[in-house]
């Protein structure tokens, strides 16, 4: 008897199944001749108020698939049809599906560019936020660092190229983390060595950062410069600023030739007779800048160091004057005594002129 049970319920559990099977078999049958009834696109991610692709562009990318309102819904390869719009350049992410009223739901999440590159030969193009680069839109206005003087139009890059852009987007999204220097940096110009250049927006000069190491602490010590001693003494005062050397920046006036770097020179504690062609600033102590009567400026960092401690700033020699007297006879006279003539005669200046020095390349 409980043979027979058994056997039934096994029965009974088998039909069910094939019954169960039948209709969603006959239930995809009826939903897929089912046509769609409309296609819905959204835009998705963190920065949809800028446009890079438009729903008429998206619509036309579906279309070109054989998908469009009216089209049966059996027909409707989603799997094909998101491969299909993920190969575009300006789509990171798609999402594509049916809902139960036979609408055909797209989202989509754009790509957004983090700064515009312009090659040596002229030609531009975009970065995203993992060094991909993207063609030029017109779509929507949006404030990017520009870079100029990039080697490569290729799209396959060689190592350095690569990693040279790598560095540009790290320049870019550290900028963008701060809307003061967004919007001073007019573009960032690179040298053929690889080295930075920015030209500001306000202000005559030019700015060298060197490499993209702690970059971070260089816009702070501008930042610095520009808040202690640029604005104080006019926004066109300076023809060069060098962020180059830790610690410091160095600040050239306009009109006046810039001082030589001799690789291996030692910090002064005290520098002296500078001319006033340059400002030494040492950013990691707040220091004033003294005004000598001969109009030089002497930036006087008290602090011992360690011989290790000390880095290299600028070697400036200063020849030793003599200063010759012309010492004449002096005649007796019959009372004996003494005429010096010599403390009659008006001394002479002299005037210390600094030696020219091979020039160097420091990074």
């Amino acid at each position: 008897m409980k043979h027979w049970k058994y056997i039934l319920e096994r029965v009974l559990w088998s039909i069910a199944a094939v019954a169960l099977v039948v209709l969603f078999v006959f239930a995809w049958q009826a939903k897929a001749v089912k046509k769609c009834t409309a296609i819905q696109i959204e835009l998705t991610g963190n920065n949809t108020g800028y446009l890079f692709m438009d729903e008429k562009e998206i619509l036309r990318l579906i279309n070109e698939q054989g998908v469009q309102v009216g089209t049966p819904v059996g027909s409707i390869n989603l799997t094909k049809l998101e491969k299909s719009l993920a190969s575009t350049k300006w789509v990171a992410h798609t999402d594509i599906y049916l809902d139960n009223q036979q609408q055909l739901q797209v989202r989509i999440e754009q790509r957004v560019p983090v700064a515009r590159v312009f090659t040596a030969s002229g030609n531009s193009f975009y970065i995203d936020n993992i060094a991909q680069r993207l063609p030029l839109r017109q779509l929507s206005v949006m404030r990017l660092p520009v870079f100029t003087g990039f080697p490569s139009d290729q799209e396959k890059l060689s190592n350095p190229d690569s990693l040279l852009l790598n560095d540009i987007l790290h320049f870019a999204m550290t900028v963008q983390q701060d809307s003061f220097f967004l919007a001073q940096i007019a573009q960032v110009n690179i040298a053929s060595n690889g080295d930075f250049e920015m030209v500001p927006t306000l202000g005559d000069h030019l700015v060298l950062f060197g490499s993209v190491e702690n970059l971070e602490d260089k816009l702070n010590r501008l930042y610095t410069f520009y808040k202690k001693v640029w604005v104080p003494s006019g926004i066109n005062a300076f023809q060069v600023l060098d962020l180059r050397f830790d610690h410091q920046v160095v600040a050239l006036k306009k009109g006046m030739q810039p001082i030589q770097y001799a690789p291996g020179a030692i910090n002064f504690l005290k520098l002296g007779a500078i001319p006033d062609s340059v400002f030494m600033v040492d950013t990691s102590k707040q220091v004033k800048p003294i005004v000598l009567k001969d109009s030089a400026v002497k930036v006087d960092s008290v602090v011992k160091k360690k011989p290790t401690d000390i880095k290299p700033v600028a070697k400036v020699v200063v020849p030793k004057i003599v200063v010759k007297q012309n010492t004449k006879k002096t005649s007796k006279k019959s009372n004996n005594k003494t005429n010096n003539k010599s403390l009659k005669d008006k001394k002479k200046t002299v005037k210390a002129v600094m030696p020219k020095k091979s020039a160097s390349n420091n990074n």
